[in-house]
């Protein structure tokens, strides 16, 4: 009976950490700059920062993360499992619908920001995949 009640602790035990496991595997880091500026693959080292733009992880097609940049057109964002394994197959995009206007007059009011995301698989550290933009570029809606 005691031996019983030791091998469901164990099994428990081992269930508990799988589970824990689990949650630790995956998660995706995505930073980054945003540019001010229209283009294809915008040079963020020759163009101004975007601040206070709203920035959306999107994986086929569903908003997964977001974040706002800050003041240097920096951003950060995590999202989970599912989402890491979408980027990694190229299944997610970065959005930036904040009109342009409105860190430059002289820009379009209408129209997005997007870039793919890029980074190497050997950036996987305890179970975080660390990502970054490949590049923005200027799409206009019509």
């Amino acid at each position: 009976m005691a031996s019983r009640a030791v091998l469901l602790a164990v099994a428990a035990a081992c269930m508990l950490g799988a589970a824990e496991a689990k949650l630790k595997l995956g998660r995706l880091v995505v930073a980054g700059v945003v540019p001010c500026n229209t283009g294809s693959l915008i040079d963020i080292a020759t163009s101004p920062a975007f601040p206070d733009a709203d920035v959306e992880l999107r994986c086929a097609g569903k908003l997964v993360a977001g974040a706002t940049t800050n003041s240097n057109g920096s951003f950060s964002m995590e999202a989970d499992l599912t989402a890491a394994l979408a980027a990694l197959i190229g299944g997610c995009k970065l959005v930036v619908d904040t009109p342009l206007i409105k860190c430059n007059a002289d820009l379009p009011a209408v129209g997005s920001l997007v870039s793919y995301l890029q980074g190497p698989l050997t950036r996987l550290l305890g179970g975080i995949f660390r990502l970054f933009p490949a590049g923005f570029s200027f799409h206009g809606h019509l």
